[in-house]
């Protein structure tokens, strides 16, 4: 794969890693974060024991109640007792009526709790007792103190109670029922007393109102001689009589004279009194209908008064209590035991989270298929990390643990990088120029081009090991003879021969160091003018080149000394190396035209080193 395909195929894949985590993965992730989800896990255990311990003991019971299939309501219409089937709107409305904050109250009145302190401590500040925010929060309490459970369509309301006395906790559960059904039977009661009150009302007016119309009636009987029947027919015949004369004293042509005037108006006299007595019946009539419709309500209303007014000791509460709380022996909070059972996995699923989201925040480098998949290069070696020794956990020098323990797994491992680094283009010939470099300070790339060129050195090989590393001298250092530091200018000028300048390593046949100066200006002419001066000198001289360079991200001198390295190794550190850093490290060198011939993870710890069968298991130190 050229570098171009290479750039195409990086650009295509993020960073972030698109596999899905295997099971070793998972395994690696706990692996790493093993302390922190075991603070995670203590801190939550820890804070759950403190929190429980100082919490005051709930006592928990549980009473249940049946509502009935029905109920029973005064009709609007005839102001009877009528049985209606319990609806699911109805049910829904006695539940919220028992969340009220009205039957609420009347919980902790029937069960004296405004002045029980037991129930409702006084702390200072707290409202006294009597006061109207003392009775607030008694009741605020006794809502908190209950809860209802209903299931599905059934009719049975639970009714769980928790307080700071067993006793407490019973009382309030069988106090909710007691309350229930008092409220409903008083609410029937005073419906039924209401309607019996009104009834007594409109019985008493109706009976005044009849005894009015039926004295007005007699008076009007009276006044206008309706009680004469005969009256009636003898103005009838007063008036035929009259009548009568009129006519012979019209034949006898007795017109205009004063027996004539008076017979006429006794006839006039007749026929008002006539019609005034038919009017006088037609009235009658009515007032005898109103008197008996009167008469006909009033009867009404007393057989239903009569009826109604027993029925106040017949009256069913809407609820019967199927199951009566009792006293709890021991308090349902706080459980200790369950809690912690339960916090303990809870506390691990937290820390697999924090685990889980460290990760995705700050992406790291752990093993060669990650660096592969993120630089789009192989990953040539897998380095373990140097176990420390004595009593104070100094630091082994590569040099010295290389020579002194030879099967060791990290000498293991520098051979078998060194080997398939060096067997990459053996068809042609094999590379002499070795550039080691890394993304950041501090990831072993100086370690690692060291223990290459000791390991190279170990096989007969002469190796030439140059530090340009002029910002710290990582491999100066570490091979800890203090070489001196020379001017890159002296050895291009000739001012100072190569030999002179040359250090050979202690220990190390074939092993040669050239120091140079920090904080040297490496310019493009300058590391030109080495490549073609010194080098093909260099290359005559040693089997092997080592270049040990500042980190790529950090200054130029890497880009611009890799042009003379027949490859460049990347070293990454285990558990250290962003995937970003790495990325940007590789693009940068590839850019600059350098060719890569892959990573390097170096300081894996040795257990999780042996686990993935990264080296052999027979390695001693």
């Amino acid at each position: 794969m050229n570098n171009t395909t290479r750039i195409s195929a990086r650009k295509a894949v993020s960073p972030a890693r698109a596999q899905r985590m295997d099971s070793e993965e998972f395994i690696q992730l706990m692996r790493r974060n093993i302390w922190m989800l075991l603070s995670v896990a203590a801190l939550v255990m820890g804070g759950t024991y403190f929190y429980l311990s100082r919490q005051p003991p709930l006592y928990s019971s549980e009473s249940a109640m049946a509502l009935t299939n029905s109920e029973v309501r005064i009709s609007q219409v005839d102001t009877q007792l009528e049985v209606y089937d319990l609806t699911r709107a109805r049910v829904e409305t006695e539940l919220d009526r028992l969340r009220s904050r009205n039957f609420a109250e009347h919980i902790a009145k029937a069960l004296n709790l405004f002045d029980n302190t037991i129930f409702l401590p006084i702390e200072e500040g707290d409202p006294r007792l009597g006061s109207n925010e003392r009775a607030r929060d008694v009741v605020d309490k006794v809502l908190g103190a209950y809860e209802l459970e209903r299931s599905g369509e059934s009719l049975v309301i639970s009714i769980r109670s928790k307080a700071n006395s067993p006793e407490l906790a019973a009382s309030i559960a069988n106090g909710v029922v007691d309350s229930f059904i008092e409220t409903s039977v008083n609410q029937q009661v005073e419906t039924l007393e209401r309607s019996t009150e009104y009834l007594r009302q409109q019985v008493e007016q109706t009976g005044e109102d009849l005894t009015i119309q039926q004295m007005e009636l007699a008076d009007f009987i009276r006044e206008n001689l309706l009680d004469d029947e005969e009256l009636p027919e003898r103005l009838r015949r007063e008036r035929t009589h009259i009548a009568s004369v009129l006519e012979v004293m019209d034949t006898r042509n007795e017109g205009d004279t004063a027996e004539r005037r008076r017979l006429e108006a006794d006839l006039a006299k007749v026929e008002e009194q006539l019609g005034a007595r038919t009017r006088n019946e037609m009235q009658l009539s009515r007032m005898e209908r109103t008197v008996d419709l009167l008469g006909t309500r009033y009867q009404t209303m007393v057989e239903r008064l009569s009826q109604l007014e027993p029925q106040r000791d017949q009256i069913q509460p809407d609820a019967r209590q199927i199951t009566r709380a009792e006293v709890p022996f021991e308090p349902s909070w706080p459980n200790i035991p369950t809690t912690m059972a339960l916090a303990l996995p809870a506390s691990l699923v937290l820390g697999f989270i924090l685990a889980m989201l460290r990760s995705t925040m700050n992406r790291q480098i752990w093993t060669g298929a990650q660096a592969a998949h993120v630089s789009q290069l192989p990953n040539l070696g897998n380095l373990p990390r140097i176990r420390r020794r004595g009593l104070f956990s100094r630091d082994h020098q590569p040099i010295w643990f290389l020579r002194r323990f030879p099967r060791s797994e990290y000498s293991e491992a520098i051979r078998s990088l060194l080997t398939i680094w060096s067997s990459q283009d053996s068809r042609d010939r094999s590379p002499r120029i070795a550039m080691i470099t890394s993304a950041l300070p501090n990831e072993g790339k100086s370690t690692v081009s060291t223990s290459m060129a000791a390991i190279a050195s170990l096989e007969g090989q002469r190796v030439l090991l140059l530090d340009f590393d002029t910002q710290r001298g990582g491999a100066s250092r570490i091979i800890a003879n203090d070489p001196r530091a020379i001017r890159v200018e002296r050895l291009i000028s000739g001012d100072l021969k190569v030999n002179d300048a040359v250090v050979p390593v202690e220990g190390y046949d074939g092993l040669h160091l050239i120091r140079f100066e920090q904080n040297m200006m490496l310019t493009p002419q300058l590391a030109a003018e080495f490549a073609r001066k010194l080098m093909p000198r260099l290359i005559s001289a040693y089997d092997l080149i080592v270049m040990d360079t500042p980190p790529t991200l950090g200054v130029a001198d890497a880009a611009r000394l890799g042009v003379m390295a027949d490859e460049t190794l990347v070293v990454v550190r285990a558990g250290k190396t962003p995937e970003r850093a790495l990325l940007n490290c590789v693009e940068r060198l590839e850019d600059s035209g350098i060719k890569l011939a892959g990573t390097v993870i170096n300081d894996i710890e040795p257990h999780r080193y042996r686990q993935l069968n990264l080296g052999g298991g027979y390695g001693y130190y």
